[in-house]
């Protein structure tokens, strides 16, 4: 099994929450259309609706985006490594915090953490699947 670079990898995911951010609320389509596989059957879930996802990139951005006013992502912790297939494949999770808000003046502020599953084409890795899910700091309900 191979090793993994981490500060190779700290700079790939770094990159991807800076491709992501925007003051204008149009992330860098073209650096994220290099990091997302471009197959249609890449399935990428959002911490926005809906909850069956999308089947790749380019129908999340058609969908979610075009109303989006201003986005920033950075990532809050350290990154967690899995590597598979002999290093085809590596499986990174680490926890992010989320901004973000729409021309109606609505938004939202988030911390989650983020599931992708990177599988290497070529000389380069893309995300054939990503999964973000948000921790709530509300305490728990007491169901009776």
């Amino acid at each position: 099994m191979r090793s993994i670079d981490i500060q190779e990898w700290e700079n790939r995911v770094d990159g991807f929450c800076l491709a992501w951010s925007s003051e204008t609320g149009r992330p860098n389509y073209e650096a994220l259309s290099k990091l997302y596989a471009p197959d249609a059957d890449v399935q990428i879930y959002d911490t926005l609706p809906p909850i069956e996802g999308f089947q790749n990139f380019s129908r999340m951005r058609s969908t979610i985006y075009p109303e989006l006013a201003a986005i920033n992502v950075c990532r809050t912790g350290p990154i967690n490594f899995k590597i598979l297939c002999n290093g085809n494949v590596v499986v990174t999770n680490y926890p992010f915090h989320l901004s973000y808000g729409f021309a109606d003046g609505t938004g939202h502020e988030i911390d989650a953490r983020i599931s992708e599953v990177w599988e290497k084409r070529g000389d380069t890795y893309v995300i054939v699947h990503e999964h973000p899910s948000t921790i709530y700091s509300s305490p728990p309900i007491r169901r009776t």
